[in-house]
């Protein structure tokens, strides 16, 4: 609920930029001008100047896509596309191939779309998926497979 708040009080700000005078030619970006305005950038942070006019979403997010995985510095890079404008959090989970079970590794906040993992084994196969989530539910992506060598 918080970060729903803190999303709709920044959107509220970044759209009334020119409205209460503080629109500075695009150099202040909404959450800079929210916080001017006591909107805070902390996740502790719960109240909004407007109060909102929409309730909670009402179906998960569009799941992500085009997930992919590459080898990159001793790691695992996994880069996704953002298919949902309305997710409040992404979560990223791997199993082993040789388990059944996926296991979150992150949660990752919204509108993101990679991540280095670097908390694998050589020589092992993990499989990866990554979930939109938001109050409605979640949706997963497709899966990836890799090797890490």
């Amino acid at each position: 609920m918080r970060r729903w708040i803190r999303r709709l009080s920044i959107f509220v700000f970044s759209t009334g930029l020119a409205a209460c005078g503080g629109h500075d030619g695009g150099t202040t970006d909404g959450e800079t001008h929210a916080a001017s305005h006591g909107g805070g950038t902390d996740d502790s942070t719960t109240s909004a100047t407007a109060a909102p006019t929409t309730g909670a979403a009402t179906e998960p997010p569009a799941a992500p896509t085009e997930l992919a995985a590459s080898i990159l510095e001793g790691g695992v890079h996994l880069t996704w596309k953002d298919a949902s404008d309305d997710e409040d959090n992404f979560v990223l989970e791997r199993r082993a191939a040789s388990e059944a079970e996926f296991s979150p590794v992150i949660e990752l906040p919204f509108d993101t779309s990679t991540y280095h993992d670097l908390a694998v084994t050589a020589g092992t196969e993990y499989v990866y998926r990554v979930q939109a989530v938001n109050a409605a539910g979640e949706s997963s992506s497709n899966e990836v497979t890799i090797l890490v060598p």
